[in-house]
């Protein structure tokens, strides 16, 4: 059932089974795979079905550290969230990603690929893919392509699918047609209320848009609000706890990673090179998702190299986007939406004009190979470099004195890298330029630019924001255990990649619907079995 908040009346009190707070790719997951049983379901969503500029605004905060797209440009405060401009890539993590990897200080996941493994098949199918294989040999016939025959010790071919659902549009039927799921639009989470001396939390209390106060009590309470949101709500309640909920460690916040895409080489062809069109984003000739094959690096060579999990796609360097020509694509198809009646979505438009102005020369080359149909110029190839970040205390989100209109005081995303993320980048285009060289398909030039903000001309980010609530199996380490719950609380999960100890070089939200499905999974286990005890009393 889809709820207005301002239907109830200011001082109401919901009363239910497990509360979420969060209506995008975790949360929405989460609530669907409650629909149906017994339990009772409040998902709260602090946005309605559509972009409110008003809403977005509570976003707003600032970034220091190196150059990151302001909170309000990175995220959506609407149902669906910010998978309403979701690129759509789905992959799963690499069993290298979950490892605890000497050469990379705190990295290691307290459970293992093979814990999600049973869950990635039905997170396809909340996405809507065609299927769950991911193995590249499938997809190649399919596609009419050859693979690149590389040393499977060194580069192994992978497949990414793309398809970009959103949450919002494609559940919303659902969330209306469940008796159990109860969804509260427009309903802001300003508190989380726990005992002065248990570990228990009471409700939750939220704002409506209209300025209603309302009080939600659950046995169970989960935060699904994204990398930056779950810290900030954490760090605002502390009431009780002047660090915060779950921060008895220090840990909330910090370990903030993001993923930098780069393209720090290029690949001039020695001969024809049709093997390198499935290495780049495509449609298969019968229709279905949009691929895009992978060079991924063999585990063993990075553990020899003491390098990141990196990986690497292909992309004509004509076809290339600088960070105005994103800007300007934002743009465009914010507009295009305005147009067909869904409403202006684009919520920074001063951001994006900055970096079509710093990028105007691009813009123009760009158009002017359009205009004279050389924009599927194959002679050269940019490689793509996707990489993981190392884990690094000092990136973290943090709360400034100023607050919003709900009384929340906002973030500050204070981003770093460590030497080990661009040493990682460089030595792998070089170990693969080595391979293709080797091969006789073309010679490859590291580009990489010197500066610490920038690796290439065509730098920008996946708004992928990992690690501020982090995994861990003890307190000491980390803010959530195995299941997602708040160490130091006996009823407070968090979900979504705001858990991620190490972020690996997937788009997180393929492997975050996993997390949440398995989550759901534990909850009502845990729910029913704390029913019963009541019962049992």
């Amino acid at each position: 059932m889809l709820i207005e908040g301002d239907t109830l009346p200011s001082g109401a009190v919901i009363d239910t089974d497990v509360c979420i707070v969060g209506a995008g790719a975790a949360g929405i997951t989460l609530a669907l795979e409650f629909d149906g049983t017994p339990l009772r379901v409040a998902l709260l969503e602090a946005g309605n079905r559509t972009f409110s500029r008003r809403v977005q605004s509570h976003y707003a905060g600032t970034c220091s550290g190196l150059m990151l797209p302001p909170p309000t440009v990175s995220r959506l405060r609407f149902l669906g969230g910010s998978t309403n401009r979701w690129a759509g890539l789905c992959r799963p993590l690499d069993p290298l990603d979950f490892e605890r990897r000497d050469w990379i200080p705190d990295s290691g996941w307290p459970i293992g690929e093979r814990d999600l493994r049973p869950y990635y098949a039905r997170a396809a199918a909340r996405i809507g893919l065609p299927n769950a294989g991911f193995d590249p040999e499938p997809w190649a016939a399919e596609d009419g392509g050859p693979l690149l025959p590389l040393p499977p010790d060194r580069f192994r071919t992978g497949v990414t699918q793309v398809l970009p659902t959103r949450f919002g549009e494609a559940h919303r039927d659902a969330l209306a047609r469940s008796g159990n799921v109860r969804c509260h639009l427009d309903t802001s989470v300003v508190d989380i209320v726990v005992g002065a001396h248990d570990d228990v939390v009471r409700e939750v209390a939220a704002v409506t848009t209209g300025g209603r106060r309302l009080r939600v009590r659950a046995r169970v309470f989960v935060l699904a609000c994204g990398g930056v949101e779950n810290a900030r709500l954490l760090l605002n309640a502390d009431r009780v706890r002047p660090a915060g909920l779950g921060n008895g460690h220090g840990h909330v916040g910090r370990w903030f990673m993001e993923h930098r895409v780069s393209w720090p080489g290029l690949i001039e062809p020695s001969g024809p090179d049709a093997a390198l069109w499935f290495y780049s984003r495509h449609a298969l000739a019968g229709g279905g998702p949009c691929i895009e094959g992978s060079l991924r690096m063999a585990p063993d060579l990075a553990r020899r190299e003491g390098l990141l999990n990196t990986h690497f796609s292909l992309e004509p360097f004509s076809k290339a986007y600088s960070r105005g020509g994103r800007s300007w694509v934002v743009l465009r198809d914010g507009l295009r939406h305005a147009f067909r009646g869904g409403g202006d979505m684009v919520s920074d438009v001063g951001y994006h004009l900055r970096n079509i102005a710093r990028d105007l020369d691009c813009l123009t080359e760009n158009r002017l190979r359009k205009l004279f149909g050389i924009d599927r110029d194959p002679r050269r190839w940019l490689i793509k470099a996707e990489v993981e970040q190392a884990p690094t205390p000092d990136s973290r989100v943090t709360l400034t004195r100023d607050v919003d209109a709900l009384g929340l005081r906002r973030v500050d995303l204070h981003w770093r890298t460590s030497a080990l993320d661009r040493h990682s980048v460089r030595r792998a285009v070089e170990l693969l330029g080595e391979d293709l060289e080797r091969l006789g398909i073309g010679r490859v030039r590291v580009t990489m630019d010197e500066r610490e903000d920038r690796w290439s001309r065509f730098d920008h980010w996946g708004n992928h924001h990992c690690g501020t609530t982090r995994m861990s199996a003890s307190p000491r380490d980390g803010v959530v255990d195995p299941d997602g719950r708040v160490h130091e609380l006996a009823n407070l999960y968090v979900a979504g990649n705001s858990v991620f100890p190490t972020e690996g070089t997937a788009p997180p939200t393929f492997t975050t619907v996993a997390l949440s499905i398995r989550m759901a999974e534990h909850l009502v286990r845990v729910v029913q079995g704390a029913a019963l005890e009541v019962d049992g009393a």
